[in-house]
């Protein structure tokens, strides 16, 4: 009787042990690894992890612990769309934890971009900026010249592909703007010109030339082609997502970290790790610029991604 009793007490002692020992990882891709080990490094989560992981896409791991990652799923659609974002701040399972959104930037005693000359190949008053040899901005733009209303793009190849190959006909942007860089733009936008581009927020904020100080942030003008649509408005933005990982049970013991991962403190520090905002609504934005970026952030109908 007494050795069964002893027996009962090593095994009930072992799975305690196992228990209490639980192993978590972090996975995250490649080129985010260096950042995750300083931002927990600066802030450590409430629960041990036993190392990061690099995750190159593709399967989602089944070891518990949380996969933090710009792009958690394959997407075989053009642009990826997200209705009511900022209210939900999830998305299949995954918590948003930072953005870096799209914005029109201008020096602030000038005026803001007008849908008229935003959408018209004739031009117009002011300087309609673009680095032209970046395939992002290209794409970007591409993006807002086809959708339809805000949210919803076309699917069909050849109407991107044709918007695309005629993004530089017409007098929308400076002569030679196909072949423009950064450092042109800046130039141009610092200058003694009216001037407007279209850029995400990282650039403005990583930019080291303290004279951005002059640069406000607005929304990109929107067309409204009917009565459903007024007062609606989609915003292009990079996300950074933590999903958790494991079974049900796992994840719940994870909530601890989950927790700390929504909450502002962090998501501010990893947003200004990137240059980018916190997509919790009380976390604090680093500057004028991102305040008034994160305002749209959170009264935006649609939020959208373009895809690889």
């Amino acid at each position: 009787m007494r050795k069964i009793i002893f027996c009962i007490l090593i095994t009930v002692i072992g799975l305690i042990t196992t228990n209490c020992q639980k192993s978590y990882t972090w996975y995250v891709e490649p080129e985010f690894k260096a950042t995750w080990e300083r931002i927990i490094r600066e802030s450590p989560p409430p629960q041990s992890f036993i190392e990061i992981k690099t995750w190159e896409g593709g399967i989602i791991p089944k070891e518990p612990g949380f996969l933090i990652a710009f792009k958690p799923w394959l997407s075989q659609e053009k642009v990826s769309v997200y209705n009511r974002l900022p209210y939900t701040l999830e998305f299949q399972g995954a918590r948003l934890l930072a953005l870096d959104p799209w914005m029109v930037f201008r020096k602030h005693r000038e005026p803001g971009l007008s849908v008229n000359r935003a959408y018209s190949q004739a031009g117009g008053d002011g300087t309609l900026l673009i680095p032209g040899r970046e395939s992002t901005i290209v794409e970007a733009w591409t993006a807002r010249l086809v959708q339809e209303r805000p949210g919803v793009f076309p699917s069909e190849d050849h109407v991107w592909q044709e918007a695309k190959n005629n993004l530089f006909s017409g007098n929308r942007f400076p002569r030679g703007a196909e072949t423009y860089t950064w450092q042109d733009v800046f130039f141009r936008l610092l200058g003694n010109e009216t001037a407007w581009v279209y850029a995400p927020l990282s650039v403005i904020r990583l930019y080291p030339n303290p004279r951005k100080s002059i640069l406000e942030a607005s929304a990109f003008p929107e067309r409204v082609h009917d009565q459903e649509a007024i007062g609606q408005y989609s915003l292009q933005a990079s996300l950074l997502w933590a999903l958790p990982l494991g079974s049900e049970y796992e994840k719940e013991q994870l909530a601890q970290t989950y927790e700390w991962l929504k909450s502002p403190e962090i998501q501010t520090l990893i947003a200004n790790t990137l240059g980018w905002i916190p997509a919790n609504p009380y976390g604090t934005p680093f500057d004028p610029i991102s305040f008034v970026s994160h305002r749209h952030w959170l009264t935006a109908s649609f939020v959208y991604e373009i895809n690889d």
